[in-house]
């Protein structure tokens, strides 16, 4: 049972690491895909990058020709989708991608053709590549399907191709439209959306790249010093900026299954230790009877063998049965990370080659655990057999040592597991109490876009937003609603850049970086952010008043503490650019945001006005989140969607949830990562349990004409009881020194891969040594209770 339980954990964690950190790719070639970025250093590192702009993707694919066969680069959003027939209109995710995107990646569409360069060159191309789900779910696979016309955002479009089965690469799209770069608009020159990839030349490495464009954009710089300039890339492999953030927690859950592996494989030695110490007499009698040594060996290790393949049989019930619930609750199969992962055909399944590496693995262990018994069995000498096998003999140091070693090995690695438990569930607790900075009880959080196609000016927009508001605030229950760009709870795909007035830039980036948010007035009131200092927006901070932006706690305390910040300044991007200033005009509570945990230091939160920013913004504002703040779950997605129409027919909400779930799944990492070293910290506690009572119960058996003389000679139960549990409370001892030693060994390494997992305090030590302590006292209580209860006729009897 112990191998089956390492055998099917191990095989269902591997099987989710297969899935996330293992499978490769399914293009061809893909170790030599790359994601681009930008740097605004010349460092080129990650927390100083950004998306491409158009400039910046143009000049890779112009000057980086020695370093990539070919670059592309796409920006996601939504469109709205209808037919031409009387079936409604759908909001759904949408790439546009540059006509060479599935070109650098290897992966043309299974039916029809990829946009060519003339639609890629024209922003009127009325064409679309489409997914596979959406050919079944949306068209009902009709066989004519190329060549058919689809409505996006108003337009008619052709569908020229299919894409494969499960790609929906980049931005989860389940459509295609071909994107023209524009790399000398000067309205949009500091706008970095694009993501872009790149395919490198045979033999080219990513640091090679990174190097190598390093110097072509130092020669541009100076040739050209525009302040937009990109100062280098920062190139990793296309794999590894899909998971590098979740690997450390993953690998942080391997390391638990590894400990639980540990454990059972020392339990299985242990239990293999008792089996041959108890049968000591019978391998005496068979060496006497002319066995030799390797026999014996041979027949343990076959024992053992059989074992190990009961274990895998066991094992494999219990991995096919555990891995979808793994999944289900890791952050992929909850789809709570907005992993790029879920883009492909990656669903964590039990995979075969897996599971019998992991059975080969264990398997192997069995038979390796199992050596240490087999060898002891082959040594046994007659004459001292024969004298240990009455009830009367004891076991020898050498055996005890042994027997005790298993004990160690397993407290130790006990403890080890209990104390990242303890640790892990102080740190989600923190990360539970941690206020997000806003209420999100009874909010009500959706989706719409407002496309250039639908309102081509700002003031549209506009007029529509305030209309959609003023329906939704007419529903019975709903007290009250906003607008926001991006939600609540997210951070831009674009974070702003800015500086503060009579501050110095920061060297070598040039600007700080704070989250965007792009509200309306009364947005702080709704969502319950506490305004600190000056004013909320108003009706008046419109696109012909000055610009004006509301900013977080923790700016005003970065830059001036100890004045007012009402009335300074701060620069959007650098200080030597071209974009505006934004005059303060109040200070809100610090808030919390769902973002990339390698953004670079942020220093707070900049909300600027829709209305101003509809104006001035240099990439389209299309993507609007709704807050409704109701307290009654009668406002749903059909009484939304019908007040939405009331006020324009052409506002689609989508993406419906409330602020509380979201602060739930936003956690789901930490969560499954508690969940899982927990669970293994709990097989393990009772795993180390049951190996302490095997040594233990043998002891006793072996020592019981000791005990029956104690107690003839007055000893009380107590006192039998007491010296029981001395050996127990060594091992224990023994166990938590050695388990200490390993987990301040365990903690560096975890430590180096996530620095956010907090080292384990006094508090954490103890708790799981009190934990292991109820352990081992509960383990040790049957034996300790079975010596006490020894008659001591009966036992002087039997001898």
């Amino acid at each position: 049972m112990t191998l089956a339980l390492g055998i099917g954990a191990n095989s269902a964690i591997f099987s989710v690491v297969e899935g996330a950190l293992l499978r490769p790719l399914p293009f061809p070639h893909s170790e030599r895909l790359v994601r681009i970025f930008e740097a605004l250093d010349e460092n080129g590192t990650r927390s100083a990058s950004l998306n491409l702009s158009d400039r910046t993707a143009f000049r890779l694919k112009e000057f980086g020709r020695d370093v990539f066969e070919d670059v592309g680069a796409g920006t996601g959003g939504v469109a709205v989708v209808g037919f031409n027939d009387a079936s409604p209109s759908q909001t759904i995710p949408a790439a546009r991608v540059t006509c060479n995107f599935f070109s650098v990646l290897g992966l043309p569409p299974v039916k029809g053709r990829n946009f060519n360069a003339g639609e890629g060159r024209d922003k009127a191309a009325s064409v679309v590549i489409i997914s596979d789900d959406f050919w079944h779910q949306s068209m009902n696979g009709r066989a004519d399907v190329l060549g058919s016309t689809i409505v996006i955002d108003g337009t008619p479009h052709t569908v020229i191709g299919v894409m494969p089965r499960a790609f929906r690469h980049p931005y989860r799209a389940s459509i295609w439209l071909p994107l023209a770069l524009d790399p000398d608009n000067v309205a949009t020159i500091n706008n970095r959306y694009l993501y872009g990839v790149g395919r490198l030349r045979p033999s080219v490495t990513a640091a090679r790249a990174e190097e190598t464009i390093r110097r072509v954009f130092a020669a541009i710089n100076r040739d050209d010093p525009n302040p937009a300039n990109a100062r280098a890339a920062y190139i990793p492999a296309l794999r590894e900026s899909f998971i590098m953030d979740l690997r450390p927690k993953i690998l942080i859950i391997v390391g638990a299954a590894i400990c639980a592996l540990l454990i059972a494989a020392s339990n299985f030695a242990g239990l293999l230790l008792a089996r041959v110490i108890d049968r000591e007499g019978e391998f005496a009698l068979r060496a006497a009877l002319g066995a030799s040594r390797l026999q014996i060996v041979r027949q343990q290790l076959a024992q053992a063998l059989l074992l190990a393949v009961a274990g895998a049989a066991l094992g494999l019930v219990v991995s096919a049965w555990a891995a979808p619930i793994l999944f289900a609750m890791s952050p992929e199969g909850a789809d709570a990370t907005g992993s790029a992962m879920r883009e492909f055909d990656y669903t964590a399944r039990l995979d075969l080659p897996v599971f019998g590496f992991a059975a080969g693995i264990m398997t192997l262990v069995g038979l390796g655990f199992g050596l240490l018994p087999a060898v002891r069995a082959s040594r046994t000498d007659l004459r001292s057999a024969i004298s240990v096998t009455g009830r009367g003999a004891t076991l020898d140091r050498s055996t005890r040592r042994l027997l005790g070693l298993c004990v160690v090995v397993e407290l130790a690695i006990a403890v080890a597991l209990l104390t990242a438990s303890v640790t892990a569930t102080q740190y989600f607790r923190k990360l539970i109490d941690e206020p997000w900075g806003f209420e999100t009880k009874d909010r009500l959080a959706f989706s719409v876009t407002v496309p250039d196609r639908f309102f081509p000016k700002s003031a549209d927009k506009q007029q529509a937003l305030e209309s959609g508001l003023t329906k939704l605030r007419e529903l019975p229950g709903v007290q009250s609603a906003t607008v926001v760009s991006p939600a609540p709870m997210d951070a831009s795909w674009t974070l702003m850049l800015f500086n503060p007035e009579g501050a110095p830039a920061p060297e070598p980036r040039g600007v700080y970086t704070a989250y965007s948010r792009i509200t309306v007035p009364k947005y702080f009131q709704t969502v319950g952010q506490s305004l600190l200092q000056g004013r909320d927006f108003v009706e008046s901070d419109g696109p012909d008043a000055p610009l004006v932006c509301i900013i977080s706690q923790s700016i005003a305390q970065r830059f001036w503490p100890n004045e007012s910040p009402i009335g300074k300044r701060v620069r959007w991007g650098r200080l030597d650019g071209n974009r505006p200033w934004f005059t303060i005009v109040g200070v809100v509570g610090n808030m919390k945001a769902i973002a990339d945990p390698n953004d670079g230091e942020v220093v707070g939160m900049i909300a600027r006005p829709l209305s101003q920013m509809l104006v001035v913004a240099t990439a389209p504002l299309e993507d609007i989140t709704f807050v409704l703040h109701t307290d009654s779950k009668s406002v749903n997605e059909s009484v939304v969607r019908s007040a939405l129409a009331r006020a324009n027919h052409s506002l689609a909400a989508y993406s419906f949830i409330w602020l509380s779930d979201a602060a739930a799944r936003s956690r789901t990492t930490e969560r499954f990562v508690f969940i899982l070293v927990s669970s293994f910290a709990f097989v393990g506690v009772i795993l180390a349990a049951i190996g302490l009572y095997g040594a233990l119960a043998l002891q006793v058996t072996r020592r019981e004409r000791e005990f029956g003389i104690r107690s003839a000679l007055g000893a009380t139960a107590r006192h039998i009881i007491e010296q029981v549990a001395r050996q127990g409370a060594a091992l224990l001892s023994l166990g938590l020194v050695a388990g200490g030693l390993a987990t301040y060994g365990v903690v560096r390494l975890v430590r180096n891969q996530w620095a956010e997992m907090p080292a384990p305090n006094f508090a954490a030590c103890l708790c799981a040594a009190a934990v292991l302590a109820i352990a081992v006292m509960i383990a040790g209580l049957l034996p300790a209770r079975r010596a006490a209860s020894v008659d001591p006729v009966r036992a002087l009897r039997a001898e």
